[in-house]
């Protein structure tokens, strides 16, 4: 072939690649589902619970746990794996006035955004005044952020800002109307949003703004791309200021619940963290799979229903505290724990578990499985069984439905007739406002004990449309609690808010659950990484964690 025909040669090929867009990438758009993330080079992957159509990035306002929310977004400090030590974060340092009624907090100078604009003071007091308007928000912010000045009154509408906190360029103090003794611990959860972000956006209905669709972040990690119901991608922050990460590229798989353990067997996920035992089973098979089981306040209980609804009156059993005694005394949660959550279930009564000597009181009755003893209570109060009582729920992997087979079964067995049906829509809205069952079991994943015996109070948002006035014993202690710093002062309060539930027991703790962290160990290393409660964010040292 001679050097006319090979230069024709090479000009028809480069005109061809031309055409086929050979030398060009075509950008996905924000809703292609049909595409996958790219994987080029080194990427940890990861999981997250797809929330319905239309699921972006979720806030962390609501779960501050997930992986791709810890690394993404700060809060004022940050916690180590137990949530018993709190260091700066955000902050370089801070004060609290000796009562309590006040802290002043130091910004680090020179901190940005990932689209690199000042992060300031404004954004902390943007961030907590937003939490107090925003409907999908953390119980335990909502607690701790109404007992700040003018928080009542910003709620309400009545004034435009909370004069409790004022802002002084990196100095922000914030004025308490009565202490709350876990403040700290609580901005250790708490991630501090861009005020910019947001900006003309009504805070009641944050979580659906478009500012999820590709949030600005202020952690190591920035979002890269964000396709709704499908995947996002995380980079570093190249204007995070402190330690560079060693993970170049992290694929969030966004997947409905049922489907994880589909995707992780089908490498789609290098980091994972499960309570189901048989997603444990079947990814413990897998050798190149690392566990670590955590212990966590994950509470798994029954909740009764003593208000009915505007068409289904109460029914009149359910509101009898001998009657919810004698289902206790029915129900062989020992049993339960053993068989269907292996190593992962531990029987606890009340709100304080067994394995905390100092904060347990030991001294009550634990009402252990006495079916017997069930029978004779219902005999005493002449319960007649003439209509089955309507039990729900929402979680809906195999062993939890095993569960409610079985405690519908004891309480058959000593004369209880029982209907279990699954919740057919959202589970807050059944359970709190549609509220068309006389029982349900409920998970509850808490910070702290305070935030299980706010549940109680009759100052919690969604409690009292189930147990009425029955909350208001609880008030006094429960307040107490929120303000105490005094570990001898806190157990005798804690005692006290257990005397109350074994009399009350408008909660019915079956057990509580562990949860099991995996990492790829054939992918990842962790580098001894220590895991918490998933629910919360700690410092897992994810700067020093490095793909092989």
């Amino acid at each position: 072939m001679n050097k006319k025909s090979i230069l024709a040669l090479l000009l028809a090929l480069v005109m061809l690649l031309s055409a086929c867009g050979g030398t060009k990438t075509e950008n996905k758009t924000e809703g292609d589902k049909s595409g996958a993330p790219s994987t080029d080079g080194k990427v940890l992957t990861t999981l997250y619970d797809k929330q319905g159509e239309g699921t972006n990035f979720d806030t962390p306002w609501w779960n501050r746990g997930d992986l791709y929310k810890v690394i993404s977004f700060r809060s004022l400090f940050k916690a180590n794996s137990d949530l018993s030590e709190f260091n700066p974060d955000l902050i370089q340092d801070y004060k609290m006035a000796d009562d309590g009624l006040s802290y002043e907090f130091n910004l680090k100078d020179g901190l940005k955004w990932s689209d690199g604009k000042e992060l300031t003071g404004e954004d902390v007091k943007f961030s907590i005044e937003g939490a107090l308007k925003g409907a999908k928000i953390n119980g335990i912010y909502t607690a701790a952020f109404t007992k700040i000045e003018g928080a009542k009154e910003f709620k309400e509408g009545s004034e435009t800002e909370v004069k409790g906190i004022v802002v002084d360029g990196n100095n922000v103090t914030i004025k308490l109307t009565q202490s709350v003794g876990n403040m700290v611990g609580i901005l250790s959860q708490f991630a501090i949003l861009p005020k910019h972000g947001f900006e003309g956006v009504d805070m009641t209905e944050y979580h659906t703004a478009e500012f999820w669709k590709k949030p600005v972040t202020n952690g190591m990690y920035k979002v890269d791309e964000v396709v709704t119901d499908s995947y996002l991608t995380l980079v570093p922050n190249e204007n995070y200021e402190g330690t560079k990460p060693k993970i170049e590229k992290v694929v969030v798989n966004i997947v409905p619940s049922d489907a994880k353990l589909n995707a992780v067997l089908g490498n789609k996920a290098d980091f994972f963290n499960t309570k189901v035992p048989a997603e444990i089973s079947s990814i413990s098979k897998n050798e190149n799979w690392q566990s670590q089981a955590v212990d966590t306040l994950f509470y798994y209980y029954l909740v009764f229903n003593y208000t009915g609804n505007d068409t289904r009156p109460a029914n009149e059993y359910i509101k009898n505290p001998k009657f919810r005694e004698a289902m206790y005394y029915a129900i062989d949660r020992e049993n339960f724990a053993k068989n269907l959550f292996p190593e992962l279930a531990e029987v606890s009564t009340f709100g304080v578990p067994g394995r905390d000597s100092a904060n347990n009181n030991g001294d009550l009755e634990k009402y252990a499985y006495n079916p017997e003893k069930a029978k004779e209570i219902l005999k005493e109060i002449n319960y007649k069984d003439d209509k089955p009582l309507e039990f729900r729920y929402y979680m809906a992997d195999q062993s939890s439905v095993d569960l409610y087979n079985s405690i519908a079964q004891n309480l058959k067995d000593v004369g209880i007739s029982v209907n279990v049906q699954k919740f057919a829509g959202d589970a807050t809205q059944e359970l709190f406002d549609i509220r068309n069952y006389d029982f349900a079991l409920k998970g509850l994943s808490a910070f702290g004990y305070d935030e299980w015996y706010g549940e109680y109070a009759s100052t919690h948002g969604n409690f009292p449309k189930l147990i009425g006035d029955a909350g208001k014993q609880y008030d006094e202690l429960y307040n107490e609690l929120l303000q105490v710093t005094d570990p001898a002062k806190k157990a005798e309060i804690l005692k006290g808010l257990q005397e109350i539930e074994s009399k009350d027991l408008s909660k019915m703790t079956i057990f509580m659950l562990k949860n099991m962290i995996f990492t790829n160990s054939d992918k990842v290393d962790t580098k001894g990484a220590k895991f918490g409660n998933p629910w919360f964010a700690t410092d897992i040292g994810f700067e020093n964690w490095e793909l092989k």
